[in-house]
């Protein structure tokens, strides 16, 4: 800034000083003002990027330095970018840990808090590059992004079922909490992610896995409770049928789970066991249904009723006033400096003609043997000479 400056210096002091109480974020409280915190910090940011050059291999570019999550190394780059995305990344980080508190406000809030967190995770990978860090890499992103919204989806599972929803939408929203993280799965599949993530990849693979099979023994047991409604007692004991053998392969991989997931899954299994045994029996004493089998039934299409909130960098309501707005910012510098070469070229092209054009003119008067200062000299011209006159006066006494 000082071997080129462009403002004066109680501007530029002014502005970092204001920035500076926004430092305090790498290490923000753990509630919603933490957020708010991120939040400002990270538009702050955007806004000074375009106005000094901090970007990578820029002149103003400084050493930013942080420790990745999983490998535990620290990691530096000289662009103000890096700075941004692992802001961001804690935005994300902090508001799936705020979703996932015991004591939860209300199922709204933890949605909202986990479909912040994806938007987080996804602003990061749409819009930075994935070299940065390992944490950052698109496997990475997917696997948080995918595991944010299964969250944010099953909060609004919860609800629909204490809102005694019709069976069929209460199916459809817990397949979708299925799809989410089946794609959550193919990620922690994937040998990138696998290599990086070491142990901690096959408890993660394993609590995932045990989470798909629950949520579908739920969309099961509320297709068993659609058929039931509908009178089609033979689906209705496929469906039991298949949401008690999903059951049973959720709780073998439940193994050291903490005890509050062991209840849900007891409790479950005596919904869903009881579920089976009586339509079974009313089938088999009652009814005599044909039980179909269960790939001949249609599949339960996911119902996606939450997404990743956006994050926008420039909305005021939330990243606060410009704290650099005085700095003009480098794309005005850059176009002021465009705009004068600019100018600078035309003059010296128009000056280049004209010297040309006078060069011409030269050779011309050269050609014609003039003389220059009896050429230039109009005043000669504003009067007829006196010997014109004369032969003028004798040709009017002889015209012939």
């Amino acid at each position: 800034l000082t071997s080129h400056p462009r403002e004066p210096g109680p501007v530029l002091g002014a502005s970092s000083s204001s920035l500076c109480p926004f430092q305090s974020a790498v290490n923000v409280p753990r509630d919603f003002e933490g957020c708010s915190t991120l939040r400002k910090y990270f538009g702050q940011l955007h806004y000074l990027q375009s106005r000094i050059p901090m970007g990578a291999e820029q002149e103003a570019a400084v050493p930013i330095a942080w420790t990745e999550i999983f490998s535990g190394k620290t990691v530096t780059h000289e662009d103000i970018k890096y700075e941004q995305a692992c802001i961001l990344y804690n935005l994300g980080a902090l508001h799936s840990m705020l979703g996932a508190m015991d004591k939860r406000v209300s199922e709204e809030v933890s949605c909202t808090h986990f479909q912040c967190a994806a938007g987080a995770f996804t602003y990061l990978r749409d819009h930075f590059p994935h070299s940065y860090s390992v944490d950052m890499s698109h496997q990475i992103l997917n696997l948080n992004i995918n595991l944010m919204l299964g969250q944010a989806q099953e909060c609004l599972l919860e609800k629909s079922m204490l809102d005694n929803r019709k069976s069929f939408l209460v199916a459809r929203i817990s397949a979708q909490v299925v799809d989410y993280y089946k794609e959550a799965c193919r990620a922690l599949e994937n040998s990138e992610t696998a290599s990086l993530l070491g142990k901690i990849q096959k408890d993660w693979k394993k609590l995932v896995q045990m989470k798909i099979y629950y949520f579908a023994a739920v969309a099961h047991l509320h297709m068993g409770k659609q058929a039931e409604e509908q009178q089609k007692f033979g689906e209705r004991v496929i469906y039991f049928q298949s949401a008690l053998d999903k059951l049973n392969e959720a709780i073998k991989l439940a193994k050291g789970q903490p005890e509050t997931v062991q209840e849900a899954l007891r409790f479950t299994m005596d919904v869903i066991g009881g579920k089976y045994n009586s339509a079974k029996k009313d089938n088999d004493f009652i009814y005599h249904e044909a039980v179909p089998a269960l790939d001949t039934l249609q599949s339960v299409k996911g119902a996606p009723l939450v997404k990743a909130l956006p994050v926008n960098p420039t909305d005021p309501a939330v990243t606060g006033p410009d704290i650099f707005a005085k700095l003009v910012p480098m794309a005005a510098h850059e176009a002021s400096s465009l705009y004068s070469e600019e100018k600078a070229k035309l003059l010296r092209d128009v000056m280049a003609k004209i010297e040309a054009k006078n060069e011409v003119l030269d050779q011309f008067m050269d050609s014609m043997q003039l003389d220059p200062e009896t050429v230039d000299n109009l005043e000669m011209y504003d009067h007829i000479p006196p010997i014109l006159m004369e032969k003028c006066a004798a040709l009017s006494v002889r015209p012939d």
